[in-house]
């Protein structure tokens, strides 16, 4: 397929070029022609997107190994023969005597050789403390900031456009025209063989990048399709349409509480020592309030309370918000600390434990979820390379680099094309709409479906007919015919 195919070597076309020949007063369509204009304008828009989500994404993959890295012996720590970690009261006392003047917001446990991470919060903001759990020593204090991973997942969400909604609503509108171009591609990867095998045996420069360009782009727009959809309930636009209307129609992300208000969405994302959001079936979750006053208990007992619902270990740990709040113990995909959950999510637990009393007021697992949420739960794991295990990781990392392949071999192929061509030199045809009802009721329901490339098409549309059409020099310079 021909992801990215906005400079495939012209050849003669599998169908004649528009004519009247078909019938009185009819056009006949050179749909390969068309579906390759409609990819090759639609690669200006997904190609610098693609390229920004990809290294982005795979850095953010490897996190914890590229700020090991940036970082060493922060973040990992030697592990003494036959050692145990310390309990988190005790890796807690540490935090509290070297940043006495900071609150404990909330502590992400660890497995094997890497820190136990205590979340602060200060007159200088909010930092990480690492701690190592074999010797209860600091080994780092460090701002998200300072965290090679947190400029990898704001630009994977936003391009680093700020806090804005800009920069989420570019890489929507990339990812929804990314599921156009992969859906042109694959058309054209099939009515393009012909051209495709006449030049490579022509010899004609650049014909062997368009193959490789194409055969590379038939399993790639696969998995562009599956990891576009799994990533659009982390969108503004597609994510919060469909919350909205998972909540109003009953199927909410917790089935048992449609709806609920929580606060945990802030929390976590107050609280998880990243600048990640909460993960969309998580940040609904609904909360329980600490009754009773007394004395607070201590991490330990909250992090027993859970285990004894059966919680999966190594565990995410937020504290009290004030005196009503509760300790919420979370066995789930989001922490990226060794939980078994972040493979298998049908693992994920999470407890919210009396701070009086210890006593566990409300547990929910991957069984209270609703159907809508377990396959958005699952699809975002599998988005993030974790669902199962080495072999996920691997099969992502392959298709980033693959990605990153279409995207820089297609400008190298449209430059080889275009050679002395004035203008984007990009294929002469049109794409008609509303001359064929299958095609324009598709193009609707996926404008309804994805509402940005809805939008920007009745724009694209708008401006082709009512501005370029209209000036000889920018039909010339646009190719529209």
């Amino acid at each position: 397929m021909t992801l990215i195919d906005s400079a495939a070597v012209p050849q003669p076309p599998l169908e004649p070029p528009l004519s009247d020949a078909a019938a009185p007063g009819m056009r006949r369509v050179n749909w390969y022609s068309a579906f390759w204009r409609w990819h090759f304008y639609g690669s200006l828009i997904v190609i610098p997107v693609l390229f920004a989500l990809s290294v982005s994404g795979m850095t953010y993959m490897f996190r914890a190994q590229v700020d090991a890295w940036q970082h060493p012996g922060v973040l990992t720590v030697a592990v003494p023969a036959g050692a145990e970690r310390l309990p988190l009261s005790d890796q807690e006392a540490v935090v509290r005597d070297a940043f006495p003047e900071r609150d404990i917001l909330s502590v992400t446990d660890n497995s094997a050789d890497r820190a136990t991470v205590f979340v602060t919060s200060g007159a200088e903001g909010t930092r990480n403390v690492y701690v190592d759990p074999y010797s209860a020593t600091v080994t780092g204090d460090l701002s998200v900031d300072d965290l090679i991973s947190t400029w990898a997942e704001r630009v994977h969400g936003d391009l680093l456009l700020g806090d804005g909604d800009v920069g989420d609503r570019i890489v929507e509108l990339g990812a929804s025209w990314a599921i156009v171009l992969t859906i042109t591609g694959f058309i054209i990867f099939f009515l393009g063989r012909r051209p495709r095998k006449s030049a490579a045996m022509k010899k004609v420069r650049g014909a062997r990048l368009r193959n490789w360009h194409a055969l590379v782009g038939l399993p790639v727009g696969l998995g562009i399709l599956m990891l576009v959809v799994s990533g659009l309930p982390c969108t503004g636009v597609w994510g919060n349409v469909a919350s909205d209307v998972a909540s109003t129609t009953g199927d909410s992300l917790w089935g048992a509480d449609p709806g609920a208000e929580s606060t945990v969405k802030e929390q976590i994302e107050a609280s998880n020592g990243s600048s990640s959001p909460a993960g969309w079936e998580v940040a609904d979750l609904p909360t329980a309030t600490s009754v009773g006053t007394g004395i607070q208990i201590s991490i330990d007992a909250a992090v027993a309370a859970a285990r004894a619902e059966g919680a999966p270990e190594p565990y995410f740990v937020t504290y009290p918000e004030d005196e009503t709040g509760v300790f919420s113990v979370y066995g789930y995909q989001w922490a990226n600390n060794g939980n078994p959950a972040e493979s298998d999510v049908t693992l994920q637990k999470t407890v919210h434990v009396d701070q009086y009393s210890g006593e566990a007021l409300a547990v929910y697992s991957y069984d209270d979820l609703s159907l809508l949420s377990k396959t958005v739960a699952n699809g975002i794991a599998i988005h993030e390379g974790r669902r199962f295990g080495p072999v996920n990781m691997t099969l992502t990392t392959l298709f980033c680099l693959a990605v990153i392949f279409m995207c820089v071999s297609a400008p190298i192929m449209w430059w080889t094309r275009r050679g002395t061509a004035s203008g984007l030199a990009a294929p002469r045809a049109r794409l008609p709409i509303f001359a064929n009802w299958i095609l324009l009721l598709s193009v609707v329901a996926l404008g309804i479906f994805l509402p940005l490339f809805g939008l920007s098409l009745l724009v694209i549309l708008a401006l082709d007919h009512l501005v370029i059409r209209r000036i000889p020099a920018a039909k010339k310079f646009f190719g529209s015919v």
